[in-house]
């Protein structure tokens, strides 16, 4: 066999370099074609941690996370900044997605306190009736009322009017911020229902009412039958004065004066 000269395999060692490079060209295009392209992602918050209804959305520790972007979900925040200031409408467990449904807008003043279908209704109190400056925002009272005005003058009548309600406010302050002292407020704002604003102003306006402290925890309602003056001191009840009976119209004796009619004496009637 003749021997190649050194031109002739420097030729034959390209053209198969050229070979084998235009082989893994063509192996790289086709793996290239069967593996799946990478889908596009798209961006969600959701909670991170348990949080309660009516409380901060920084309570849920919202975070960012990707999301496929072909089975995005109807309600959602993409960036953090958007829930901002929210506070939560549900409560909300680790994971769940936070939304506009879920979530609302942090309310302000009194009405953040409120519970739904609910009122505010401040009354007047005095150191009695106002448990002494003891009450705070979050305690929960029982409304007594005195009545003492028209037939219950001479009998005074106690009743447990309300039971369980909420206290929102004292005075001015809508908090109840640790450390702070007793003091005497001049009102108290309640949590009432429509009908339960009409039957206490209307305590309000008839006699005086009392405001009575429960205890943490304490949902118990009863009922009770009230007290009045007469029973709790034995005291009689005052009688109902009648007015005698008119008496009777007696008319006066008809006069009489007899009058000469010639020989005849007639007598004349009058009145």
């Amino acid at each position: 066999m003749p021997r190649l000269p050194g031109w002739a395999w420097l030729l034959l060692a390209i053209g198969f370099a050229t070979l084998a490079s235009y082989m893994a060209l063509g192996w790289l295009k086709r793996q290239a074609a069967v593996q799946p392209s990478v889908k596009e992602k798209i961006y969600v918050v959701r909670a991170s941690a348990k949080a309660e209804k009516d409380r901060p959305l920084a309570e849920a520790q919202p975070q960012r996370v990707a999301w496929d972007k072909d089975y995005p979900p109807e309600d959602f925040f993409s960036d953090l900044k958007q829930v901002v200031g929210r506070e939560t409408a549900k409560s909300l467990t680790s994971g769940d997605l936070i939304t506009r449904e879920n979530t609302r807008e942090k309310r302000t003043g009194i009405t953040a306190e409120l519970s739904p279908n609910q009122r505010a209704m401040t009354v007047k109190v005095d150191e009695a009736s106002g448990v002494a400056g003891f009450l705070t925002p979050g305690n929960r009272v029982d409304v007594v009322v005195v009545v003492d005005k028209g037939e219950f003058d001479k009998d005074p009548l106690a009743k447990l009017l309300l039971q369980n309600l909420k206290v929102l406010g004292t005075g001015q302050n809508l908090e109840n911020r640790p450390g702070d002292k007793p003091q005497i407020v001049p009102t108290v704002t309640l949590e009432v229902s429509p009908e339960q604003g009409e039957s206490l102003a209307l305590a309000a306006q008839e006699g005086r009412i009392s405001l009575v402290l429960r205890g943490k925890g304490d949902q118990q309602l009863v009922e009770t039958q009230g007290a009045d003056a007469s029973k709790l001191f034995g005291r009689p009840k005052k009688a109902i004065s009648q007015a005698p009976p008119a008496a009777a119209t007696v008319a006066p004796p008809a006069r009489t004066v007899e009058m000469i009619r010639g020989l005849e004496l007639a007598p004349v009637n009058f009145r």
